[in-house]
């Protein structure tokens, strides 16, 4: 089944709000046409969306699909992103959208409940709902600081669940160790693991076909 085939019955059929969807890549593998060319495209075609981007690593997957765009397309493109709101955290910039929060990164539990709790009182303000939440970077904000790491997300999820958003993220696997990784699959409803033969969906949230 194509990649874009996987998307459009998971995102668009099975998965539903509050659900988490991971899609996995590994670090060789061209994650920003999977990003900026099929699944953004998707979710603008069934909802608005807001990005959380960690350390700009949404950035550089936009930048490396755009400067690969004729002109014609670009500028299509970039209409296309009108409306994506973005939570930016840490350095790096964010020109995909419009940023409505900065946060420094923090492995304090109680500070991240915090951060995450002020973000979704924002989205849940917005005069034009948004379905989808996707985050950048996520297995990079893991990494430098795992245990710690983890446990804020964990705080985050089981305190506020975001039961009005379906959120979508990506992470690189090469850089977890397979524990941390375990634990973020136990969390979501969906896991879709992309390789050069494509995406393949490991895990389908007990609904099965």
């Amino acid at each position: 089944m194509k990649s874009i085939e996987v998307l459009k019955k998971c995102l668009l059929g099975k998965a539903l709000r509050g659900d988490i969807v991971l899609v996995e890549y590994s670090s060789n593998y061209p994650v920003e046409r999977l990003v900026w060319e099929d699944t953004v495209p998707l979710m603008k075609s069934s909802g608005e969306l807001v990005v959380c981007d960690f350390f700009g690593i949404g950035e550089t997957f936009f930048r490396k699909y755009v400067r690969r765009l004729p002109g014609r397309e670009y500028s299509r493109f970039i209409e296309l992103l009108r409306g994506i709101k973005i939570v930016k955290v840490g350095p790096g910039t964010a020109t995909y959208g419009e940023v409505i929060e900065e946060l420094v990164p923090t492995y304090d539990p109680h500070i991240f409940l915090r951060n995450y709790h002020s973000i979704m009182g924002k989205v849940s303000r917005m005069p034009q709902k948004p379905k989808y939440f996707v985050s950048f970077g996520l297995g990079h904000y893991i990494h430098f600081n795992p245990d710690e790491a983890v446990k804020s997300l964990l705080t985050a999820i089981t305190n506020i669940p975001m039961e009005d958003l379906l959120s979508v993220h990506f992470i690189n696997t090469d850089i977890l160790d397979r524990k941390h990784l375990a634990i973020m699959e136990e969390l979501a409803t969906f896991v879709i693991r992309a390789s050069e033969g494509g995406l393949s969906v490991i895990k389908d949230g007990g609904i099965g076909d």
